[in-house]
């Protein structure tokens, strides 16, 4: 069994993580004929994947691999949780500390990117333009977790993937979703050059979802996210966003996502950017109930957290 997501040599090798109710010990196996999806709960005691790297606190080689890879602060930014949980047996609760968080990676003196973060990264699509993937996902916002900072709570993004062939460097995500003292937010961007002159690419649009951040904290928060990249003038993208199965975002025939090489791929997590010695709070959220696929005819019901009817 193969995952079209995987876009290097040992493709049959890899397989996803299902979200069964498996007993404590036992290894979930994919369902039979899902090869063009991938799912992660948590399920077999903690995640695998095929590009570790840093701290790994959580990691079992053992297990299907659920996810690309993780940029993890320490070893204290992965728990496995068996009481706030979406679906079966257990979640994943990421921590990020924010006192002295240079200690962590590389250099003290300088804030390394994977220092601002509790965040794993799941496969890329194998096409870039016209490429149609589908992430369905639950987060757990505690209220003393989600304390309100000069820095926005971004937890989850879409990357494009920066050409090395042309020396390109890494660019904003065209795709974001983040909470602050007003409730979600977020943007899309686009760039049709084959290589990008800024890291912001040549557009941008934001959005908001109606709603204040307090009706998000202190439970489940269930999310179905639905993307077609077409960065060029013919503007065949799209973008909708379903929040506990109500759709709070709907735009079509746009320009969406950068002219790369390799496809684009989802992150999960925490992410804060900016000054990071103003922030006040060490954060913490629970996340379960991953899916996601670029498989041609899925569909909402395909990645939606069960029993999620969109509405």
């Amino acid at each position: 069994m193969s995952k079209h997501f995987i876009s290097y040599s040992l493709l049959a090798f890899f397989v996803g993580a299902a979200h069964t109710h498996a007993n404590e010990g036992a290894v979930a196996s994919p369902k039979e004929g899902s090869a063009d999806m991938i799912s992660e709960g948590f399920e077999n005691g903690g995640w695998n994947a095929p590009h570790s790297r840093g701290f790994t606190p959580g990691l079992n080689k053992g297990i299907p691999e659920g996810f690309m890879f993780n940029q993890l602060q320490g070893n204290h930014s992965f728990e496995l949780e068996d009481k706030i949980v979406r679906e079966g047996n257990y979640s994943a609760k990421l921590v990020w500390y924010h006192k002295h968080p240079a200690k962590f990676n590389g250099d003290e003196r300088k804030v390394d990117n994977v220092d601002r973060k509790a965040m794993f990264h799941g496969f890329k699509t194998k096409k870039v333009l016209g490429a149609e993937a589908w992430y369905g996902f639950s987060f757990f916002f505690p209220a003393d977790g989600t304390a309100n900072e000069p820095n926005h709570w971004l937890f989850f993004q879409i990357h494009g993937s920066a050409d090395k062939r042309l020396n390109e460097h890494s660019r904003n995500p065209p795709f974001y979703i983040s909470l602050d003292e007003k409730g979600l937010f977020g943007s899309w961007k686009w760039d049709p050059d084959e290589k990008s002159i800024t890291r912001s690419g040549k557009g941008t649009e934001s959005y908001r979802v109606p709603g204040k951040k307090s009706d998000y904290l202190g439970r489940w928060v269930d999310f179905v996210v639905h993307v077609r990249v077409d960065y060029s003038d013919s503007k065949t993208g799209l973008i909708e966003l379903w929040v506990d199965g109500k759709k709070v975002l709907n735009k079509h025939n746009i320009q969406f996502g950068y002219n790369d090489d390799n496809g684009i791929y989802p992150s999960w997590g925490m992410y804060f950017n900016g000054d990071l010695s103003v922030m006040q709070n060490d954060h913490y959220l629970y996340l379960d109930e991953i899916k996601m696929t670029d498989e041609k005819n899925a569909n909402y019901e395909t990645v939606a957290p069960k029993l999620l009817k969109a509405k």
